[in-house]
């Protein structure tokens, strides 16, 4: 079993040398092609892997950079927000009215369109103790789930570990499919790395591939997906960080080879799959050409394909608006909730909407006061869930923004993070909650009866 220290070296591992790995994907030794072509034939006799028209899927939309929940959630009739900004409020007369007291930036009209048509749910205020302003350390905390120490593994990751294995009915051990979380991204994102599982990788329509239009894939998909270009890859031999530590760790090494051996065959096995289920499946909505919305609606086909995964990250940077924000955050929050409302309304359409739920995170939110032209990096900040298994409105509690009940400048928090990560994977993933989050945290009362 491996060391704290070895899961950290394996970890180190597979970021700088495991794309390597997956690179040669294609070119693979003789008897490593025929355990693909072994796996791939268990694949095909059963397509659908662990996956059944009424699994629950979750969705994580990552907003990177912190995004400003003030202006993306506006509290139309208070005054200390207006001012607080006097450069970058949303006006009254501007924002979209979702009651009396709160509207939404004018330019989050998919945001708008949710809320109207009941598939919305906002969260206020979230963060947790002693919330940390770097956005390295942050995005940790809120991917790992640990606040108090440096996690090791993410959320979902431990999800997969601890869920994901099963026995069949004549009680034999099953693995760990390697299709239960799929990110669209450029690495592995650390919240579905777990101490076994690692998500299937690939870049996806929104970062130039193309799948979605269907463009081909195939140099892309056979390298693994993890989408990064030969020219950033540290040197297999020589002095490179990966080399030095081997060195010092020999056994973590040997076992982490073997895994990225194995994690390039899924890679492999997985590539073509992917391509004839999205195939296989029409959107019913119209989407933007942004990223985002490229990216989801991807996910759409794969999710109506049958495909057995559980759950699907997707990434929208640029977030952090220290600088030109009246500018960058409207464009950002068209995409956002553009996507996310084409996103909802196309599985609707595919009759799956009832079984997947979609949640977005930021790493905090933003300063109260703005900056001049921008605001700088803050606490708590609001969550937004969306699916046809949501109850529609509002969450927990918004704390005020007088100086008086500010934290440090910020938004204090009042709904811990890990209250909404116990809800959804107890209430609608079916997992041990309080076990892969180190503790039992409160459930809310998000969802309807799943």
């Amino acid at each position: 079993m491996l060391s704290p220290s070895d899961i950290v070296y394996s970890r180190r591992l597979f970021l700088s040398r495991g794309v390597q790995l997956l690179s040669v994907a294609g070119t693979l030794p003789l008897f490593l092609d025929h355990s693909a072509r072994c796996m791939a034939a268990d694949f095909a006799a059963n397509p659908a892997g662990a996956g059944r028209p009424d699994d629950h899927v979750l969705v994580v939309i990552q907003l990177a950079g912190g995004n400003d929940g003030l202006n993306t959630v506006v509290p139309l009739g208070n005054d200390d927000y207006y001012n607080a900004r006097p450069r970058i409020a949303v006006a009254r007369n501007a924002a979209l009215k979702l009651n009396d007291e709160w509207g939404v930036h004018p330019s989050a009209t998919g945001f708008k369109k949710l809320w109207d048509s009941g598939d919305l749910a906002i969260v206020h205020a979230v963060a947790y103790p002693n919330a940390n302003r770097s956005h390295f350390r942050a995005t940790d905390i809120w991917t790992t789930g640990e606040p108090e120490r440096l996690g090791t593994t993410g959320w979902l990751g431990r999800y997969c570990d601890a869920t994901c294995n099963g026995s069949d009915p004549g009680g034999a051990k099953k693995e760990i499919d390697p299709a239960t979380a799929i990110a669209l991204d450029s690495e592995p994102p650390t919240a579905l790395q777990g101490a076994k599982y690692v998500p299937l990788t690939f870049a996806g329509a929104g970062r130039g591939g193309g799948l979605g239009a269907g463009a081909s894939q195939g140099g892309r998909f056979a390298r693994g997906g993890a989408g990064m270009q030969n020219d950033t890859l540290a040197k297999l031999n020589g002095n490179d960080p990966a080399s030095v530590m081997a060195a010092a760790h020999p056994s973590a090494a040997a076992k982490a080879e073997d895994f990225l051996q194995r994690t390039a065959l899924n890679a492999r096995i997985y590539a073509d799959k992917i391509r004839q289920a999205s195939a296989s499946v029409e959107n019913k909505a119209t989407y933007s050409q942004t990223g985002l919305a490229r990216d989801l609606k991807l996910v759409a086909q794969l999710i109506a394909s049958g495909m057995p995964t559980r759950v699907y990250y997707v990434k929208l940077g640029g977030f952090d608006t220290h600088a030109n924000q009246l500018q960058t955050h409207p464009a950002l929050l068209d995409q956002l909730s553009g996507g996310l409302a084409a996103f909802v309304d196309d599985l609707k359409q595919l009759g799956q909407l009832n079984r997947v739920t979609t949640m977005t995170f930021s790493e905090f939110g933003r300063r109260v006061h703005d900056n001049g032209s921008g605001t700088d990096h803050g606490e708590a900040a609001p969550m937004f869930i969306a699916g046809g298994k949501v109850k529609p409105g509002f969450h927990g509690t918004f704390p005020g923004l007088a100086a008086e009940k500010l934290s440090r400048g910020d938004v204090a928090f009042t709904t811990d993070f890990r209250r909404v990560y116990a809800t959804l994977l107890q209430g609608w993933l079916g997992a041990d909650d309080a076990k892969i989050l180190g503790g039992k945290f409160e459930s809310m009362d998000i969802l309807r009866q799943a």
